[in-house]
């Protein structure tokens, strides 16, 4: 069995990440070959995928969130993730047992004490599926429909 050094082990791992060189892919192949960027705050893909591609424009991310071939998921930790939408669908179900079990202990569990969170979500759902919508405008939203509820 091959041992690698610590200075290959750390060459590897930063091949695997896209973070050796500048690589010439396009923004969703690159997320789809690392998986996910952080992205609890909007910039973070951005500044990652500049890092990572060679002739990376904004504009390239911008659209593919408005074109919903990417989005942002909970993922490792209730941390906010980029993922292709692909890789959205395929993870979820994966993690969904583990955000439900830490629902009850979120920031959320009060402001919708006593809702119906299968007929919250499927108002949201409805809502993000006619346009794609913040999570502010999504809260906004909600609230019309809950008034003095913070869903």
């Amino acid at each position: 069995m091959t041992v690698l050094t610590r200075r290959a082990l750390n060459r590897a791992l930063l091949h695997r990440q896209l973070l050796l060189r500048r690589w010439k892919l396009t923004p969703a192949k690159a997320i789809e070959r690392v998986v996910a960027l952080q992205a609890q705050a909007t910039n973070p893909p951005y500044f990652a995928l500049w890092t990572r591609l060679d002739g990376f424009r904004r504009e390239q991310l911008s659209r593919l969130l408005t074109d919903r071939r990417v989005a942002r998921l909970a993922l490792m930790r209730g941390t906010l993730h980029l993922a292709t939408a692909d890789d959205c669908l395929a993870l979820r179900p994966v993690l969904q047992p583990v955000l439900d079990a830490a629902f009850p202990r979120s920031v959320y569990a009060r402001a919708t004490e006593g809702l119906d969170l299968d007929e919250v979500a499927k108002a949201a759902r409805e809502l993000i599926e006619a346009e794609p919508l913040t999570n502010a405008d999504l809260g906004r939203a909600l609230a019309e429909r809950w008034p003095g509820r913070d869903v």
